[in-house]
């Protein structure tokens, strides 16, 4: 599979496989016993902690280790100079690069950054420097989308200004680059409360209306993505669009919406003969928003569940469930 050649497992090599585990297993539950014991009696010193190092390289997800390791390195107190806790930083990072999805990792770093020495604006620029590259190797990471708001908060605070504007920048940029980046497009919805909130709009309508022009460019690139059928859902029921593009603009851009989904959708009919569930879920959601605005609409949602129970099987009882309602 992929170009790579399976490996032939004899009676043999299986069983010196089930040995060679069985001893990295007796190894680890001893240095996990001597490390637990360690921490029932209190003890807090180097020795210690290079014993939760130990442990931690090889299983980053024993949360009680990070725990006794913070407790440790607490109770050293001044003699855990700052060079120490640059070697800490870099221990936690050689974790990050094996186990970037480990939370634990995530918040010791996040624990050491904090009570770091030389916390600084200096010191979280550089760790959104360290962000970017992460984020360069796997930029779905949802754990490093979430450790980047952290640090852009903190370096908010340290400098009192809002980064929205650049961040905004960034995720676009992200979002170019992978239309599928899901994580990216829920930053997006993020900084976009957080420039309303700090008023970092001038023309908020004319914002607004650029954003429409990107999502229909983003659901005509790949209307089969998810990703951009979740932002869009977040951006026609939210109100920040709806008071700041205005009753007239925000119906005129619920029907623009529509029609070019509706477009997608005859697209994918005339293509692969059937709808597409996301375009007509999407559509459910307009007519439902539109309704509260004309009761006396047309309404296609009936129709639309009817295929839906037809192109989308796993969704089968719940549109079922919805037909019944109407």
């Amino acid at each position: 599979m992929h170009g790579i050649k399976r490996k032939k497992w004899t009676r043999e090599l299986i069983n010196q496989k089930k040995i060679h585990d069985r001893e990295r297993i007796n190894h680890y539950r001893n240095l996990v016993d001597k490390a637990l014991l360690a921490r029932d009696s209190n003890v807090y010193d180097l020795d210690s902690l290079k014993q939760t190092a130990d442990i931690l390289q090889l299983n980053p997800e024993l949360n009680v280790m990070w725990n006794y390791r913070r407790d440790i390195i607490l109770h050293i107190g001044d003699s855990f100079s700052e060079e120490h806790w640059n070697r800490e930083l870099i221990f936690i990072m050689t974790q990050l690069k094996r186990f970037p999805k480990v939370y634990w990792i995530w918040d010791h770093r996040i624990w050491t950054l904090n009570n770091h020495p030389g916390s600084s604006l200096k010191l979280w620029k550089a760790e959104l420097d360290i962000v970017n590259k992460l984020l360069e190797l796997d930029s779905r990471n949802y754990h490093g989308w979430h450790y980047r708001r952290i640090v852009i908060v903190k370096i908010q605070s340290h400098s009192s200004e809002n980064m929205s504007k650049e961040e905004l920048d960034y995720v676009t940029l992200k979002i170019n680059q992978n239309i599928s980046n899901f994580s990216a497009w829920h930053q997006r919805v993020q900084v976009i409360l957080s420039l309303i909130e700090g008023n970092e709009i001038d023309e908020k309508k004319q914002f607004f209306e650029n954003e429409v022009s990107y999502i229909t460019n983003a659901m005509f690139t790949d209307a089969e993505d998810q990703s951009v059928w979740f932002y869009l859902k977040w951006f026609i029921k939210s109100d920040v669009v709806k008071e700041s593009l205005g009753q007239k603009s925000y119906l005129k851009m619920l029907e623009s919406l529509k029609k070019n989904i509706i477009a997608i959708n005859d697209d994918d009919i005339a293509f692969s003969g059937k709808g597409n569930k996301r375009c007509l879920n999407t559509l459910i959601n307009i007519e439902n928003i539109q309704k509260k605005f004309n009761p006396s609409l047309e309404l296609h949602t009936k129709e639309y569940l009817q295929i839906l129970i037809e192109v989308d099987p796993l969704r089968k009882n719940r549109y079922v469930h919805l037909l019944s309602n109407l």
